[in-house]
């Protein structure tokens, strides 16, 4: 028959009866002290109608992350020199890797100023401006998924969590969203309808897997301030103010437009429209983790587009209403 063939008398030999095999990769162990992250949360706000349509508003939102969950490292080990491959000695030889709990250890701190104007429908046009300015940072990337963030500057029981201070991994700085619809006059039923959106990039960390230079066993090190180019095909330049998610990524950017027209039939009415993605062809790129790492052949260079992002798409439809 098809299929793989096992060796049970070469198993067997290697693998006697009641034997135990050494566990060669990491150990999670929980923690009964854990408890559950919480956040405090103060927001102050602003509205105010101009005229019987218009609207602006501001709204302040500050957020304090407390008892965050971090991964611990139970048996650190001290690298026997400062190079990528050097032995790493542990505490507790009995285990070959990390033994790893989680701790409340992480704490974030969020602030944003929200901005809008609204003109609501009002004859034959209506739009809405919206601007966030925000800072998100803490001691810890505040990201939990996949993962539980560990502290990478540990040396031996010290997470030394002053070092990991740096914006989180979800720190946007700006984030704005134009969006509007109109009737245009005097063609009997020409409607046009727009969003326009524009981020900041994503900080990232300019770091070397090279070296080892505080020869905890974690290959992060990040490089000092300066300013970083790649090189060949798509390279791009940051400035770099050092430590972790000390440099930006490319931001975002895209406009989508529709037209549409109505044909009415009595009671019955057609609509014809045609929309436009990403007008602009712009091409908005995703930053993978190594392009941030001086010894990957990918170090500050673009290689792959966000998630959803799409060159100019356009598409055309109708829709018969009854």
């Amino acid at each position: 028959h098809n299929g793989p063939l096992l060796d049970r008398t070469l198993l067997t030999q290697l693998f006697p009866s009641g034997s135990r095999v050494r566990n060669t990769g990491d150990v999670v162990l929980d923690n009964p002290d854990r408890r559950s992250p919480y956040a405090d949360q103060l927001s102050l706000g602003f509205e105010r109608a101009i005229g019987p349509r218009l609207s602006v508003s501001a709204d302040y939102v500050h957020a304090f992350g407390r008892d965050q969950l971090m991964t611990r490292d139970l048996n650190p080990g001290v690298r026997v020199d400062t190079s990528r491959t050097g032995r790493i000695v542990r505490r507790d030889p009995d285990f070959v890797s990390s033994v790893l709990t989680r701790v409340n250890a992480g704490r974030t701190e969020y602030d944003a100023l929200q901005l809008e104007v609204e003109r609501r429908r009002a004859g034959r046009h209506r739009f809405r401006v919206s601007y966030t300015l925000a800072r998100s940072r803490g001691n810890t990337g505040g990201v939990s998924v996949p993962a539980v963030p560990t502290s990478p500057f540990q040396y031996l029981d010290d997470m030394r969590l002053e070092a990991n201070e740096g914006p989180t991994d979800t720190d946007l700085r700006h984030n704005l969203v134009i969006s509007g619809s109109a009737v245009v006059p005097r063609t009997g039923g020409l409607t046009i309808g727009a969003v326009v959106r524009a981020l900041s990039g994503r900080p990232f960390t300019v770091l070397d897997t090279s070296v080892d230079a505080d020869r905890n066993g974690m290959l992060f090190d990040p490089l000092p301030p300066g300013t970083y180019s790649g090189t060949g095909p798509n390279a791009f330049t940051v400035e770099n103010e050092g430590g972790r998610n000390g440099a930006r990524g490319p931001g975002f950017f895209q406009a989508d437009v529709r037209l549409g027209y109505r044909f009415r039939f009595g009671e019955r009415r057609l609509e014809v429209f045609g929309e436009v993605f990403n007008l602009t062809d712009k091409a908005n790129f995703f930053l993978a983790a190594t392009n941030g790492d001086r010894r990957s052949t990918d170090f500050l260079t673009y290689t792959a587009l966000r998630a959803g992002a799409v060159p100019r798409t356009g598409q055309f439809g109708m829709r018969f209403t009854f």
